[in-house]
């Protein structure tokens, strides 16, 4: 009964630790078919159940992340077959100190959604500035690929912006 408490208190300190990091994969990924909230519980109950099997091969911010980004692909996908419709997410707190700021961030923010599941992955691990290699590993594709698939992205973005 003493591991399972320590084993249960190892996983709330590293779901308070990386809480953020579900939280923004999950509102990239949130839509009238995929709730907040729906997505943020899952990727949880998922992180939970594949707890023991986490060797530590990654770091953890890695394995968090792919697990993330799989629970949410995986959930909407489903749920798109089914035509659920459901709330769109809340935003995420941003503490900006200007107006400005906030306008931008909102401004990507509703770039990216139209995204392709994988590409809202890709360019949101780059915005959290993390390494091709680190992408590589949390996407499952090469090093190369991540390079190729953010220019695309990149030109995906730019393209928007100049439509609008």
């Amino acid at each position: 009964m003493q591991s399972n408490n320590n084993k249960e208190q190892r996983f709330l300190e590293i779901l308070d630790t990386y809480k953020s990091v579900i939280a923004k994969v999950c509102c990239i990924y949130a839509s009238p078919v995929a709730d907040f909230d729906d997505l943020y519980q899952e990727t949880v109950i998922n992180l939970w159940n594949g707890f023991d099997n986490f060797r530590g091969d990654a770091k953890i911010s890695t394995w968090i992340y792919r697990a993330a980004i799989n629970t949410c692909i995986t959930w909407v996908r489903k749920n798109k077959k089914h035509g659920n419709k459901v709330d769109l997410a809340p935003e995420l707190p941003i503490q900006a100190s200007e107006s400005t700021k906030l306008s931008d961030y909102k401004y990507l923010q509703s770039l990216i959604a139209r995204l392709q599941p994988l590409e809202k992955a890709i360019v949101t691990l780059w915005l959290d500035e993390k390494s091709y290699d680190e992408i590589a590993a949390i996407t499952g594709l090469s090093h190369a690929n991540v390079a190729v698939k953010l220019h695309r992205i990149k030109d995906k973005l730019s393209k928007m912006t100049d439509q609008q």
